[in-house]
C-alpha cells in the first residue's frame, strides 16, 4: 500500500523573490509568510512541536546543536554511515566525471563555476541510500531539538566545486535567509584541506554580533569588515577526511567556501527547515512518493521525508 503524503503548505518561493524585489524588510517577509503556511497546517505544525518536545534530553556524547554556537564539527565514525555515504557521492561523481558530463555543467554555468549540482532535490528518489543518511536518528533528533519542531528535509544536492579563481555569491560572507532559523548539513565526500576551498564559519551569537555592529541586514559582506572585528581563532572550517563535516545553522553563522580551490571539492548538502519556513530552496525536495528501500523508516523519518 502506498504511503500517504502529509500536507505541505504552498510553495512560497516565487512570492518570497518578488517581496525581495519589493526590497520590504526581510523579517517582515518572513513573518508575513510563515503565518500564511501555519494558516494551512495548523495541526500538523502542533504534532510536529509536540513530537520534538517528547523527545528524550540527549546523552552527553550526542549530537548537540546550542544556542551560543549552533555548529557542530563532525569527523567519520561520529555520524552513522557517514564514511559509506561519502563513498556512494564520490562514486556518483566519478561515474558523472567519466561521463563526460562536468564539460557540459561547467558550460552552462560558465558565470558560477562552483557549486555546481550533480545531484539536486527530488533527483535523489534514485539515491534512497543518500535520503536514509540524510534523516539518520542522531541528526534528525538534533535537528528537532534546536528548532523545536519535526522539520522537514526540505532541500538536498550533492555539489562539485572545481578549480576556480572567484570570490562571490556565496563564496563571499554571508547567512542564509531563507528563514530565521534553520539547521544545515555539509558532509566531505572528498578529503578538504586549504586546497579545496572549505567552508569558513563563525559560532551564532558572535556573528549575530558582528551582524548588528557592521548593520547588515541582508547580502554578502566584505572580507575586510570582519577581518577588521574576528581574530582568527573565532573562525571555523570543515577541514578533514571524506565523512567529515558540520552540522549548523546557517541562518545564524556567518559563513563561506568554495573559494580559492586548486584541487576538486565535493560535498553532500541538506537543509532541516520547520513546515513554516517562509520560502524554500531552489534545489527543493519533495517526494511524490516514498521509495520502497524506505519502507522501514520510523514515524520521524517519514515525517522529515513528507510522509505520515
Amino acid at each position: 500500500m502506498a504511503t500517504p503524503t502529509l500536507p505541505r503548505p504552498f510553495n512560497a518561493r516565487p512570492i518570497y523573490q518578488g517581496l525581495k524585489r519589493a526590497l520590504l524588510p526581510r523579517p517582515m517577509v518572513h513573518r508575513m509568510l510563515s503565518a500564511a503556511k501555519r494558516a494551512t497546517v495548523r495541526q500538523q505544525i502542533r504534532d510536529r512541536a509536540r513530537m520534538a518536545g517528547a523527545l528524550p534530553a540527549p546523552a552527553a556524547d550526542a549530537l548537540n546543536l546550542d544556542e551560543t554556537q549552533a555548529r557542530v564539527l563532525f569527523e567519520p565514525g561520529q555520524m552513522p554511515d557517514a564514511e559509506s555515504t561519502a563513498q556512494r557521492c564520490l562514486a556518483i561523481y566519478e561515474e558523472f566525471r567519466a561521463s563526460g558530463a562536468a564539460a557540459a555543467l561547467l558550460q552552462r554555468n560558465r558565470s558560477k563555476p562552483f557549486l555546481l549540482s550533480i545531484v539536486a532535490g527530488n533527483e535523489f528518489a534514485d539515491h534512497p541510500d543518500l535520503l536514509r543518511f540524510a534523516v539518520n536518528r542522531p541528526l534528525l533528533e538534533a535537528a528537532s531539538r534546536y528548532l523545536g519542531t519535526v522539520p522537514v528535509l526540505e532541500g538536498m544536492a550533492l555539489w562539485w566545486t572545481p578549480p576556480n579563481a572567484t570570490s562571490r555569491s556565496s563564496q563571499a560572507w554571508h547567512v542564509d535567509e531563507l528563514a530565521p532559523r534553520q539547521v544545515k548539513v555539509i558532509m566531505n565526500c572528498l578529503e578538504v584541506t586549504e586546497e579545496q576551498g572549505p567552508l569558513h564559519f563563525i559560532g551564532a551569537t558572535r556573528s549575530e554580533g558582528l551582524r548588528a555592529d557592521i548593520g547588515h541586514r541582508s547580502g554578502r559582506i566584505d572580507d575586510e569588515a570582519i577581518e577588521a572585528r574576528v581574530a582568527p581563532r573565532e573562525v571555523q572550517r570543515t577541514l578533514g577526511p571524506a565523512g567529515s563535516g558540520v552540522v549548523f545553522d546557517s541562518s545564524r553563522c556567518l559563513h563561506f567556501g568554495s573559494r580559492g580551490n586548486v584541487r576538486d571539492r565535493l560535498v553532500l548538502t541538506f537543509h532541516y527547515l520547520p513546515l513554516d519556513a517562509p520560502t524554500e530552496t531552489r534545489y527543493n525536495l519533495q517526494l511524490g512518493t516514498l521509495p520502497e528501500a524506505l519502507a522501514d523508516l520510523d514515524v520521524l523519518q517519514r515525517m522529515a521525508l513528507g510522509f505520515a
